[in-house]
């Protein structure tokens, strides 16, 4: 989340960047889902999502499994343990540039998935 808002696709408050702070290592370093690709799904849900049952949330939904869908299009999988299992250590310079590659491509996507949704509103 705060390579969403650094990049400038989305104010996001302070509150919601540390409430993504967990997503790192694939959720608490458990390697689980890529954490970019949640952090992405979280950001739709920031500007198309709901807070009332009487609200749609198709919008918001398929924005999230379009980002999905082409996640892993491009790198085969959302698995956090797949994307990094060639990097013996998880704190390597290597291993966080490699992951950065994910936080661009998702920031990249939801900037284009977002506009393009604004745009036919």
């Amino acid at each position: 989340m705060l390579g969403i808002r650094q990049a400038g696709i989305l104010h996001v408050p302070d509150d919601v960047v540390r409430s993504a702070t967990g997503l790192a290592g694939g959720g608490g370093g458990t390697r689980e889902v890529c954490g970019a690709l949640i952090a992405g799904i979280q950001a739709i849900g920031l500007e198309h999502g709901r807070v009332d049952k009487s609200v749609d949330r198709k919008p918001a939904m398929d924005l999230a499994g379009k980002l999905v869908g082409e996640f892993r299009e491009r790198y085969g999988t959302a698995s956090c343990r797949a994307l990094v299992e060639n990097f013996a250590d998880v704190n390597s310079a290597e291993r966080k540039e490699h992951c950065a590659s994910f936080v661009a491509f998702v920031a990249g996507r939801l900037e284009s998935l977002l506009k393009d949704r604004d745009r036919n509103e």
